[in-house]
């Protein structure tokens, strides 16, 4: 019997010892499908009133969700963190995917450096995943997306916290870089892969940052994004503000603010795992008479796919909410002066019929 009893609470000992160590006090709670750990990822120190609700990955289930919330600072500084991490191929239907597609850039993107396929900006970043990862042949994509709001006091009681005016705004209060946002995608992307086990390698950690931001400031020259033919009255430009993301030959960004208030973005796309998110999207009719590509353009946006110089290429355009009150506002005018510039620095030949042509 004492043989017997030394014997069970040696076992019962065991597993005491691997519980604690799997999931006691020893195992340090972590996020996002174990893509960050308490003291890691998108944390710093003195965050509080931390919660979590996450839907995670595995085999056979290639979509997963996790939404975090968090206090951080003190005082007059202090703030609530949001953060939301989605794995999935959006919709099928074509009109839904064009307006997932157009909420994925927000305007400025940079590309993601060493040829990654995806894009970042302060608050929100885009990964597409591995062929292997396709469901239905659509391509899997990881996104992030981050927003604060300051708060005026933060009950140390139940939580309670009062939010100031102005709502919420992207990114971190501490550091809103693309770089940041950029390390937080690859950790959620790899994390998305290893538990849905769709690809036999983690996402490949990029060996250089995302470029920042180059911001034009207000006032500056009557052509906007540094982009020839994209040029407002003088006059009018003392109001705009570019922010300038990418200028690549397989990803170039643009977004042109109003008094605060963005009015114009515009976007080109060759690298093909991102361009494959388009992929039934533009439909198979030409934008108007004459053009050599398929897509739709109207007053307040455009999307087409041409083939440049080989490659499939994706351009688009949105407008509002702000106005700038300039031809920015209309996309049919100034979408194909985009096209024209943008495809001639990547070597693209015309897509759309001259000016001065009877057919356009």
């Amino acid at each position: 019997m004492l043989t017997g009893a030394l014997a069970i609470a040696a076992l019962l000992a065991a597993l005491a010892a691997f519980c604690q160590a799997e999931f006691g006090p020893l195992a340090k709670p972590s996020y996002c499908w174990g893509a960050w750990p308490e003291d890691g990822g998108p944390f710093r120190s003195g965050d509080h009133h931390r919660s979590a609700q996450e839907t995670a990955p595995a085999p056979g289930r290639p979509y997963g969700a996790c939404t975090l919330s968090w206090r951080g600072g003190r005082g007059a500084g202090a703030y609530r963190q949001r953060l939301d991490v989605r794995y999935g191929t959006g919709p099928r239907e074509a009109e839904a995917r064009r307006a997932w597609l157009s909420g994925l850039l927000v305007g400025g993107d940079s590309a993601l450096p060493d040829g990654l396929p995806g894009f970042v900006a302060a608050g929100s970043g885009t990964l597409v995943l591995p062929p292997s990862c396709d469901v239905d042949g659509r391509p899997s994509v990881v996104t992030v997306t981050s927003s604060f709001r300051d708060a005026d006091k933060t009950s140390e009681e139940d939580g309670t916290d009062l939010a100031k005016p102005g709502g919420e705004r992207p990114g971190f209060p501490d550091d809103s870089s693309p770089a940041r946002t950029g390390r937080l995608l690859v950790d959620a992307a790899n994390r998305a892969v290893r538990a849905s086990r769709c690809a036999p390698s983690p996402v490949v950690q990029p060996q250089h940052a995302p470029p920042s931001w180059v911001r034009v400031s207000a006032g500056g020259p009557a052509e906007q994004c540094a982009i020839p033919g994209l040029t407002v009255a003088a006059a009018d430009s003392v109001r705009l503000t570019d922010t300038v993301g990418s200028v690549g030959d397989d990803f170039q960004t643009c977004a042109v603010a109003a008094d605060g208030r963005w009015a114009a973005r515009f976007a080109m796309i060759a690298r093909p795992r991102v361009v494959a998110l388009f992929d039934g999207v533009a439909g198979d009719d030409a934008p108007a008479p004459g053009w050599r590509a398929h897509g739709r353009i109207d007053a307040s946006g455009a999307l087409i796919q041409a083939d440049c110089a080989g490659r499939p290429t994706v351009f688009t355009m949105r407008t509002g909410p702000g106005r700038s009150r300039t031809r920015l506002d209309d996309a049919r005018t100034v979408f194909p002066d985009f096209v024209d510039a943008v495809g001639r620095r990547i070597g693209c030949a015309p897509l759309h019929p001259s000016r001065n042509d009877p057919a356009e």
